[in-house]
């Protein structure tokens, strides 16, 4: 255990966790304190663990999993916003209905039908990977990109993404997830920047989670930008065509 003196306002910070705990008053014996953590890290009270450690580790996960859930539904909803924006302003103003119908639809566990949104455009520019476990984001997003020129192959999760990269010619971009089954976004970036085959790929990720917490060094995966949840869909196509059109 790691004993530390601290004094009114002064901090401890777990910088591979994202978190930070200041001291914020003193008054007798009792100390109170403040913990910044982030959303998909639990804090518990040391009296609240009176249950088995299993029941309180599965609590957590079940917390974590929820926010997931929430936070990936928020994005698909925001994705969806910016697609249909696009869309209006294109004149097409049914498909942008379309759109924002069957992301609301998503909110009662339905899926976005992927030919509706990749029907928004015929694009014929550089080519990206999407890896993303969600279908409605992966989809969402997809017809995004699309709708800006970009073509789009997409595949569930960082495994089938490098049994892509082995299959196929090599895109001009990955756009991932973090948080995937089998392999997640982190090991994708560290296989890819592993390889020297793929210098020359751009990595964008996508995620409700920081660098720091995912555990991903940006400066050496060189990751070209880090979009947080829930997407600001403007933002993220002008960091991209900036990126791989400049």
């Amino acid at each position: 255990m790691l004993v530390l003196s601290r004094r009114l306002k002064d901090t401890i910070t777990f910088p591979e966790l994202d978190i930070k705990i200041e001291i914020l008053q003193v008054k007798g014996s009792s100390v109170r304190v403040g913990i910044d953590a982030p959303l998909e890290i639990n804090v518990l009270r040391g009296e609240m663990v009176s249950s088995s450690k299993k029941e309180v580790v599965k609590r957590i996960l079940v917390d974590a999993e929820e926010v997931h859930e929430v936070r990936n539904r928020m994005n698909s909803l925001t994705i969806a916003a910016g697609l249909a924006k696009d869309l209006l302003g294109r004149g097409e103003a049914n498909m942008a209905a379309t759109i924002l119908n069957k992301a609301l639809d998503s909110l009662d566990a339905q899926t976005v039908e992927p030919n509706q949104v990749k029907e928004a455009s015929t694009p014929t520019g550089p080519l990206a990977l999407l890896v993303d476990d969600s279908a409605n984001e992966r989809e969402m997003l997809a017809g995004f990109l699309r709708l800006h020129g970009y073509q789009v192959d997409t595949v569930v999760d960082g495994f089938a993404a490098m049994e892509y990269l082995e299959a196929n010619r090599q895109p001009e971009f990955l756009l991932v997830d973090m948080n995937m089954p089998r392999l997640g976004g982190a090991g994708v970036i560290r296989k890819i920047r592993a390889n020297p085959d793929f210098d020359g790929m751009k990595i964008f990720a996508v995620s409700g989670q920081t660098p720091v917490s995912a555990g991903v060094d940006t400066v050496e995966n060189r990751v070209a930008d880090w979009f947080q949840k829930p997407v600001q869909p403007a933002r993220m196509i002008a960091s991209i065509n900036r990126s791989i059109l400049n």
